[in-house]
């Protein structure tokens, strides 16, 4: 899992503040980076800015605001770290640095010295595009970088139940929509498992159930949680669009929620999913609605992408944790879905666009947010899919 640091960034007249970190002080030890601290548990990005500049450089931040995130690799180290950088506006007091502090050296580095300085690649041309007045190209956004970052922040944010399985926000459950029929013995592949709770859902139903997810973190987390509920479920690590370690015609029922608008090249993944189903094996998935997703959080919400827009790159924020982490999504149409269906062999026997419940929003809808629980009553949230490799 990538470790979350805070970066502060100060300049002054075309200059940049560095500091070199000590020998066998990580992250980037003895390499020149920004002033720099790791995160600590249950502190705030801003807190600990705040707790870098007076413990680190003598000065108290008194104004400032989130500059960027990047993603840094620490080759010496073996370390990968989530990077928010945070700009220094405006400071009080002397900058200094303590002598028996993590830094040995502190210095004011103009633009034409960042050459050829020992530091992170990344950091360096997005400081020196930074200093030059320059936009810098951001790297595509990295989703299992940025699950593997946000997994423990979002966990505890939604506690979805392993009683029952979801397709989506303010959605009819498996239980009342019958779609997967009785799956007692019945082999089942979930894509894009997350934490777990819809493949622990099967099992309890008597599935055998495998669990595959692009994000390290979230697998982790789905196999602890199938220990705490005393369930024996195998969850793999694995990009979705391969799957070779599953023989041909080999489960009974492939499943996903709310996972694939992750997937970049969903031909492969349904290819796939065709390939490991045997003959009459039903393939079920469920999606954010295409209109949903072009809708912005607040009303009267207006539109945030075009309804064609498929590549979409987003951020999502946890401000308790000081997380804000940039996915890449891709957002098909229904007719796009289709197609991709009917293109892999699949005969589609449903499509359903459920209305939302009378009842009142629970407390996982609620965990969303009120925008999109009010937005739910407008819209539709979720897309389903049966489909069936033809017998």
């Amino acid at each position: 899992m990538p470790t979350i640091t805070v970066f502060a960034l100060l300049t002054t007249d075309q200059q940049v503040l560095l500091a070199q970190r000590r020998l066998g002080s990580p992250p980037f030890a003895g390499r020149w980076t920004l002033p720099v601290a790791v995160l600590r548990p249950q502190e705030t990005a801003e807190e600990c800015l705040e707790r870098l500049a007076k413990a680190e450089m003598g000065v108290e931040a008194v104004e400032y605001e989130f500059a960027d995130t990047l993603y840094l690799d620490d080759p010496a180290g073996g370390g990968r770290y989530v990077g928010n950088v945070f700009l220094v506006l405006r400071w009080e007091g002397k900058l200094r640095y303590r002598t028996h502090g993590e830094f040995q050296d502190v210095r004011w580095m103009p633009l034409e010295e960042l050459t050829g300085l020992p530091m992170p690649e990344p950091m360096r041309r997005w400081l020196q595009a930074r200093l030059a007045g320059e936009e810098f190209p951001q790297e595509p956004p990295d989703n299992r970088t940025a699950w593997n970052a946000i997994t423990a922040a979002y966990q505890a944010r939604h506690s979805f139940p392993t009683d029952r399985l979801i397709y989506g926000l303010r959605c009819p459950t498996e239980d009342e929509l019958g779609l997967l029929g009785d799956v007692r013995g019945r082999r089942v592949l979930v894509l894009g498992c997350g934490g777990g709770e819809d493949a622990i859902a099967l099992a309890r139903r008597g599935a055998q159930v495998v669990g595959i997810d692009l994000s390290d973190e979230r697998v982790r987390s789905a196999r602890e949680l199938a220990q705490k509920e005393g369930l024996e479920v195998p969850f793999v690590q694995a990009n979705v669009e391969e799957l070779p370690d599953l023989d041909s015609e080999s489960q009974d029922v492939v499943v996903s929620s709310q996972a694939l608008n992750y997937v970049e090249h969903a031909d492969r993944c349904f290819a796939e999913a065709f390939r490991v189903l045997k003959p009459g094996g039903l393939f079920v998935f469920s999606v954010q609605h295409p209109m949903d997703a072009c809708l912005g959080d607040h009303p009267p919400y207006a539109l945030d992408k075009g309804y064609w827009e498929v590549q979409h790159d987003w951020e999502w924020e946890f401000m308790e944790e000081g997380l804000k982490e940039r996915f890449r999504s891709w957002y098909r149409t229904a007719a796009d879905w289709f197609a991709l269906l009917q293109e892999a062999g699949f005969q589609v026997e449903r499509l359903l666009e459920p209305p939302p419940p009378s009842e009142p929003p629970t407390e996982t809808d609620l965990s969303w947010g009120d925008a999109a629980v009010e937005r739910a009553s407008q819209v539709p949230a979720t897309l389903i899919f049966k489909a069936r490799r033809p017998a």
